[in-house]
């Protein structure tokens, strides 16, 4: 009882004002210890979500900061597997204004360049109020994705607006997603997520598409899951992607005749959401091979 309350005391002054001073170390340990109730291990870790943290204070390079640009990273795509996997671009702005809104079509995606979660899908161009979207695009140019997170990849990438095709799947609707968590190159998981912007599930699978008894985030999803056609050939994208990479996940979509890219995750959940149980949590954590310099 006294740690319920004394977790709800820290994090109404941590969220309110204290994570504003805190260092990006100082800021790991205690959000984590209100997300999960343990103490951050950073010398010596062993879960899955205690490496990630390692790996977002301590492994700095320019290619985490390539893959967390949605801009950028198309370059890197296109390297490595091709310019034909990746969603057409219509367009990258520095603010959106009437001129630029005339010319896109009537369906597209919008995306902030520098951060997650910051999106907006527009099925219907003609129906959708301008005002209300140049309004939330400001709003992501005004915010650093960084300080809200500390994910240190994002603090120094570019402030912009991505349009892109809007693609559907043979159900007209928004196609699920497929993660790939690959260690040192080599895909262990795959999470499909359902449904993300309504019902939100999600199931685990090894690289065989064998069901994994686990959660991470949202609850799974109930109905059939038949392995998909292309999964072979996504895995092998994401592989090829990851190649050099400790740690990645590589986000696709899985379209009837077509594997797109979606994007490079460095830290999924921003290391905060444990697998469950925790026997999962210790088995993906002993995967990452940490470049040790602490």
């Amino acid at each position: 009882m006294f740690e319920k309350f004394l977790r709800n005391a820290v994090s109404k002054l941590f969220w309110g004002f204290f994570r504003h001073v805190l260092s990006d170390k100082q800021y790991a340990k205690v959000r984590y210890w209100l997300e999960t109730g343990r103490t951050l291990h950073l010398k010596n870790p062993k879960l899955f979500t205690e490496k990630i943290q390692y790996i977002k204070l301590f492994e700095h390079s320019d290619i985490r900061k390539k893959f967390a640009n949605r801009y950028a990273v198309r370059e890197f795509v296109t390297q490595k597997i091709g310019r034909s996997h990746l969603i057409p671009l219509i367009g990258n702005y520095n603010k959106m204004t009437p001129d630029i809104w005339e010319t896109l079509p009537n369906q597209f995606v919008l995306k902030a360049n520098h951060g997650s979660e910051m999106i907006e899908i527009i099925r219907d161009k003609q129906s959708t109020n301008y005002e209300q979207i140049r309004s939330v695009t400001h709003k992501w140019k005004n915010t650093s994705y960084y300080k809200f997170g500390r994910e240190w990849a994002y603090k120094e990438v570019p402030r912009t607006i991505v349009a892109e095709e809007l693609i559907l799947d043979s159900e007209n609707s928004i196609p699920k997603d497929f993660k790939f968590f690959c260690f040192d190159g080599v895909v262990e998981i795959i999470q499909i997520d359902f449904d993300r912007f309504e019902k939100h599930r999600q199931n685990l699978f090894d690289r065989n598409f064998n069901p994994i008894d686990g959660t991470l985030l949202s609850p799974p999803y109930s109905g059939p899951v038949a392995k998909p056609e292309l999964l072979d050939e996504a895995v092998n994208i994401a592989e090829v992607l990851a190649e050099g990479i400790n740690f990645i996940r590589v986000d696709l979509y899985l379209l009837k005749n077509k594997v797109y890219f979606g994007e490079l995750t460095n830290y999924p959940l921003n290391g905060f959401v444990p697998f469950k149980p925790m026997s999962l949590e210790q088995k993906f954590g002993s995967l990452i091979k940490l470049q040790k310099s602490q």
